[in-house]
């Protein structure tokens, strides 16, 4: 495990600690699933840029499937 040290504005460490007690965890481990869920929306708009450059930008039609799908 790496140890690392950051700074935070004061009103989002108090908002982040809250958060943390309030699901029950240690400040570390919701900052570290905090950390991996940003990485998976990054991936996840880095994979999308990239089948929109090989085929073009994702239309309000098939967003609107995707949607329909995900409700089902």
């Amino acid at each position: 495990m790496e140890r690392l040290s950051l700074s935070l504005p004061e009103d989002l460490a108090a908002r982040i600690r809250d958060a943390a007690l309030a699901d029950g965890s240690t400040l570390s481990a919701w900052l570290a699933r905090a950390a991996e869920s940003r990485l998976l929306l990054r991936n996840a708009s880095l994979a999308i840029a990239a089948w929109e450059r090989e085929h073009g930008e994702i239309s309000s039609d098939e967003l609107a499937a995707v949607e329909r799908a995900w409700q089902e």
